[in-house]
């Protein structure tokens, strides 16, 4: 992303970073909360060049080695961190060891600069390891936390950190967004498929999205009305190959849900909510809503998917 072209719904935390800098009250600590998929990795990765850019006096230009250097995670002072491909966690080594780093000296004339994304991926002890770095900081060393979830970060990180907040665009700016970096596509289907922020859909295929949305509707349609059963369809959508298109069908389910739950609280008589014509008690729609969620949780584990599914869908399904 280049620093020059910013998306507009990173001006205002673009410009209390600003602010902060002028006034030389830049925290060492800045812990970036970000809506899902709003970009705070991005956000981070511009402070680390506005901190670290050779053209001080307008950064960042985005042109400069070290602002290039940034942009491809190659600079020698910046340094991030996420979990390793084969686990969910930060490890409390990789935390050590990073920290060993920054106490050495920069080799360049700005900013060392860790980024945790997602932070609330720290293991506890590995969070726990940056309290004394957040406490009494080496000299222009910054650490920034990005993450959606700032409440499973430990009370005592939080209140070491200046909060940063980063909300995320409206779906029509989301949808230009996407189609400026991408090209065209059915971005606003794809959006709506997923209920995630742009960032989380740069690498999507659109229309493949906005197809698994249009049959996870349809076929949700035709469970509620009796044309097919659980069964069949638990079996399809639970297969071993079909776990990233399980998540996103999970994702449109638990949207359509919540955009029927906000429809029923404008209406007195909560009926046809089901598209035909039979009435639908709200609380069946909460109780729905709660299970997609539960199963959301229980996908990423080694649960008999099939049968999860088919649970799942019977709380749907005609009596």
């Amino acid at each position: 992303m280049n620093p020059t072209t910013l998306p507009d719904w990173f001006r205002p935390a673009c410009q209390e970073v600003e602010a902060a800098l002028a006034a030389g009250r830049l925290a060492h600590g800045i812990l970036i909360h970000e809506d899902p998929g709003a970009g705070g990795l991005g956000l981070a990765r511009w402070i680390a060049q506005r901190v670290n850019c050779r053209n001080a006096n307008r950064a960042p230009c985005g042109q400069c080695q070290e602002c290039q250097w940034i942009a491809s995670d190659q600079h020698p002072d910046v340094a991030r961190l996420s979990p390793e491909e084969d686990s969910a966690y930060i490890l409390t080594e990789a935390v050590r060891n990073l920290i060993a780093e920054l106490a050495l000296t920069s080799h360049g004339r700005g900013y060392k600069v860790a980024m945790f994304a997602p932070a609330d991926a720290l293991y506890l002890n590995a969070a726990q390891s940056l309290l004394k770095t957040l406490e009494e900081p080496p000299s222009r060393t910054l650490l920034l936390l990005v993450t959606s979830q700032p409440s499973r970060l430990p009370a005592t990180i939080r209140s070491r950190c200046a909060r940063l907040r980063l909300k995320g665009p409206g779906k029509a700016e989301a949808a230009r967004f996407l189609e400026a970096a991408r090209g065209a596509g059915p971005w606003d289907e794809a959006l709506a498929a997923t209920g995630a922020g742009p960032f989380e859909l740069l690498d999507a295929d659109p229309a493949a999205l906005a197809r698994l949305r249009n049959d996870t509707l349809d076929t949700i349609g035709d469970i509620g009305s009796g044309k097919v059963q659980p069964p069949g369809v638990a079996a399809r959508w639970g297969e071993k190959n079909q776990l990233p298109d399980l998540q996103v069908r999970l994702a449109c389910l638990e949207i359509w849900v919540t955009d029927r739950i906000r429809e029923s609280a404008s209406i007195r008589d909560v009926t046809h909510l089901s598209g035909q014509g039979k009435q639908s008690n709200i609380c069946r729609l909460f109780e729905l809503s709660d299970a997609i969620r539960d199963m959301r949780k229980l996908s990423l584990t080694s649960i008999n998917k099939t049968m999860a599914v088919e649970s799942l869908l019977w709380r749907w399904a005609r009596p």
